[in-house]
């Protein structure tokens, strides 16, 4: 019998090209399944409002608690997954153009050598439903269709985030619309006519399930502006959860403002007014995610209908967390809370242990690998991450995950308040974070662009009420600090294991327990501190310092005169882009400010509505029968031959 891995979730569909010989055909591999949400929190407790979450995956699986995004945004965590790279190696580090979306994927060509070609290559069927990644859109979903799915059914821009208007390209073939149809509904009935086809199969499947849901939606203003608003629950649910609220941790809104790096120190208490508002808000995100939730249970029943459940593994995730209240904060991702970056991840299958809690330390782009590593193929040696020791088998893996530390980063000139376009953060979100966890120590440990430095203690004060970085012995300060001028540029085996690198040679140097030890100090001493040459909205690795090769203070002999030769040498590397970086600050600051709004031109305002929207109060009342492709409707050609930049009207800009 088959073995079974079932993952589903947010990430977005991938179009078919040409499929590569497979290599293996074996019906002794199991099936991989795949749930992959989008802007789900896991420190907001969302997963205790998911009753099939609960009963097939929590209480049959094992919860990762300590299961990270790297970087908290859309696109770029998508990316990172597929290619199991940091996003300082994919060099996706935007939702759009000209530093990220579906178009830069391509012209990079990410997508020639990523997760889905390697399970073809381990003889899998693989298999995509849902969201693949910005910028995958009516106009370009064929050019090129997304290689290494058997099958695809991909949402499609400028529709993505639209909840009532469902548009799907199937296959890379020209997209349709569903009317009057839910969209996470038409993800739900797209999975359960994939998964009864695939069970026939003879070998063994890859599906990865990916809605929409919790992000918030894009609408269009009468007066052709855009904005984010809420989730919309389909029509079944929106009356649900009208009691409960965001959790009120010690961090939530709270009186003195604990977290004070950048733009964090101009954030003022919010007002009742603005809390009730974020509790309808996370309440709204709750009930989107009902839907999804259904989804859950009818993967199970398929499952366990066909005889495959006792050999599946059923993986459960989402591409970043959210933060809602949390130091003051308006909704959004995108910064190094916990909130934004621990994310769930729930794994069920043969030799997971049942209704049980871990905290194995993993990130997303551990994930290709060990899929890989379940399916039994090979990946390629440039890949960051590792595989997670899920199993006893996996365990024994020659290419294990980080046993305990990771690096979190971003690029941005300012942060977004989604669903409140005319607040505005003061201030730079570009950092780079380590997080290093163990059993006897979990800290946090950043540099932000602008000089400034954090340090919690996350084992003590798990909130982040104090920032220790001022305070802390300058042993440990200097053993972080070195520990991220490796993982801030690492590749390879170096993210894995930055000890090496640290301590070459020096095989007894594994933990920072062991970097610890006293007859180190010196050697730390002499490293220079990680930062930044100036705030750039997008990644350039010599705008980052030290590299390796170059950490020590010894490295550094130039005179003053060399110096500043050297910085004019990189103040030409930097000008292309940071003219690039400029014109999308200003594009920001329009979106900030009211007055210089972006609005879509009538031209396209009208092309957009030849799409109809359904009403908001009717629509998913019910989940469509498995007829329900009679109902598919070609989408009109002169909104798939005009070619537009919808990016520049902010369609990922707001909620991205």
């Amino acid at each position: 019998m088959k073995s079974s891995i079932i993952l589903l979730g947010t990430v977005a569909g991938f179009a078919l090209l040409q499929r590569p010989v497979k290599a293996v055909k074996s019906q002794s591999k199991p099936n991989i399944v795949f749930i992959f949400t989008d802007d789900q929190d896991y420190r907001m407790e969302s997963l205790n409002y998911m009753p099939n979450v609960q009963k097939y995956l929590v209480k049959e699986g094992t919860v990762y608690e300590n299961h990270y995004a790297t970087i908290a945004v859309c696109c770029p965590s998508r990316v990172g997954l597929l290619r199991g790279q940091y996003a300082h190696n994919t060099n996706i580090t935007d939702v759009s153009p000209p530093y990220g979306g579906y178009d830069r994927f391509n012209t990079l060509k990410l997508g020639e050598d990523y997760l889905p070609i390697w399970l073809q290559k381990a003889g899998y069927n693989t298999n995509y439903i849902g969201k693949l990644m910005n910028g995958y859109a009516v106009n370009n979903y064929n050019n090129p269709a997304p290689l290494g799915f058997d099958y695809q059914d991909q949402l499609v821009d400028p529709y993505t985030y639209i909840y009532n208007t469902a548009v799907f390209s199937t296959n890379g073939k020209p997209p349709v619309y569903y009317k009057d149809a839910y969209q996470t509904d038409i993800i739900h009935s797209k999975t359960r006519v994939i998964l009864k086809r695939i069970q026939n199969q003879d070998d063994p499947f890859f599906l990865w399930v990916a809605p929409t849901a919790p992000h918030g939606q894009f609408i269009i203003n009468s007066d052709h502006t855009i904005e984010t608003q809420p989730p919309v629950p389909a029509a079944r649910h929106a009356n649900l959860f009208k009691d409960v609220k965001i959790p009120r941790k010690p961090h939530f809104n709270p009186t003195v403002q604990f977290k004070t790096t950048s733009y964090w120190k101009s954030l003022e208490k919010l007002n009742e007014t603005l809390v009730e508002e974020l509790d309808e808000y996370y309440r709204n995100r709750l009930r989107a995610l009902q839907s999804v939730d259904e989804i859950v249970g009818t993967i199970f029943k398929e499952l366990e209908q066909s005889g495959q459940l006792n050999n599946t593994y059923v993986f459960y995730s989402s591409d970043n967390g959210y933060h809602m209240g949390q130091h003051r904060s308006y909704p959004g991702k995108c910064t190094n809370l916990e909130e934004d970056i621990n994310v769930p991840f729930i794994v069920r299958g043969p030799g997971i242990p049942k209704g049980k809690k871990s905290h194995i330390i993993s990130s997303h782009h551990d994930i290709a690998p060990t899929f890989v590593a379940l399916a039994r193929g090979k990946y390629p040696s440039w890949v960051d991450g590792g595989v997670i020791p899920l199993t006893k088998e996996l365990e024994r893996h020659h290419n294990p995950a980080s046993k305990e530390s990771f690096a979190v980063e971003f690029w941005s000139l300012s942060q977004m308040a989604e669903s409140y376009p005319t607040v505005s953060y003061e201030g730079p979100n570009t950092y780079k974070t380590l997080r290093i966890i163990s059993q006897n120590y979990n800290y946090m440990y950043a540099v932000w662009c602008t000089g400034e430095h954090e340090l919690y203690d996350l084992k003590k004060d798990p909130y982040g009420l104090k920032n220790l970085y001022d305070n802390m012995s300058v042993q440990l300060v200097n053993r972080l600090d070195a520990l991220l001028v490796v993982l801030k540029s690492c590749r390879a085996d170096t993210c894995r294991d930055p000890w090496k690198i640290l301590h070459p040679g020096d095989r007894y140097v594994k933990t920072l327990q062991d970097a610890l030890h006293e007859k180190y100090d010196n050697y730390y001493a002499q490293f220079r501190k990680v930062e930044f040459e100036q705030c750039l909205g997008f990644h350039l690795s010599s705008n980052e310092f030290p590299q390796i090769g170059h950490h020590f203070k010894s490295n550094v002999t130039l005179t003053q005169h060399a110096q500043h030769l050297k910085r004019q040498r990189q103040n030409a590397t930097f000008k292309q882009e940071a003219l690039q970086a400029v014109n999308s600050q200003k594009t920001i600051e329009k979106r900030n400010n009211p007055s210089k709004a972006i609005m879509i031109p009538q031209e396209y305002h009208d092309i957009f509505k030849l799409i109809p929207s359904s009403s908001q109060e009717t629509i998913g009342q019910k989940i469509p029968d498995e007829d329900f492709e009679k109902g598919a409707i070609p989408v009109p050609t002169d909104l798939l031959e005009t070619k537009i930049n919808w990016s520049n009207y902010n369609f990922y800009s707001f909620g991205n």
